[in-house]
């Protein structure tokens, strides 16, 4: 699949690539909303759901991975713990 084909597709079609196609990479939360980041193949999405009520705010998919999208969630990586 592509980022293309998945703009295409509607919310409900949107969800049900993620689930049978993607892999969950990561996750991280603020006060108010909780963050999922997804990969399909060559692509990201970001699921951002409003904590009050668990409702499904926003979907962000992008390719890139020098994106500032991707910034909060290198920001978590604790490079200290990795034994090499």
């Amino acid at each position: 699949m592509t980022l293309y084909q998945f703009n295409m597709l509607d919310e409900a079609e949107q969800l049900e690539a993620i689930w049978d196609k993607s892999t969950k990479l990561d996750e991280r939360e603020d006060s108010d909303f909780l963050y999922i980041l997804y990969q399909i193949d060559n692509f990201y999405i970001e699921e951002k759901i409003r904590k009050e009520g668990n409702i499904r705010h926003a979907f962000k998919s992008f390719t890139s991975t020098s994106a500032s999208l991707l910034q909060p969630y290198l920001d978590q990586i604790d490079i200290t713990s990795i034994n090499s």
